[in-house]
């Protein structure tokens, strides 16, 4: 489960705005995702997207997937799926990403 263990890196870079996180819910069940985000304290934006829209416009299937979009909008990294750990790469690259200027 990725998204407690990014809401942890995003409390922790956000020091400034320049950190902003996305998450997108696909609309098969919005009220488990509403209740999913108040469990677990999700503080970052979320937008409800069907299944075919993510799937054709961001050439993934299988979920989670992770981006990690520059300032220019760029996608730098692409992360599928989540195993234990891997938020310790995620938040590297983040703070890699934030020094670039």
């Amino acid at each position: 489960m990725e998204l407690p263990h990014v809401q942890k890196i995003y409390e922790k870079l956000n020091k400034t705005e320049d950190l902003q996180i996305l998450a997108v819910e696909i609309n098969d069940d919005r009220e488990g995702a509403e209740t999913f985000i108040k469990e677990h304290g999700l503080t970052f934006i979320f937008a409800e997207a069907n299944r075919e829209f993510v799937e054709t416009n961001f050439n993934t299937s299988g979920y989670p997937n992770t981006f990690l979009i520059d300032r220019e909008g760029r996608i730098r990294q692409h992360h599928r799926g989540f195993r234990e750990g891997q938020q310790v790469e995620l938040e590297k690259e983040i703070v890699e990403e934030l020094a670039r200027k």
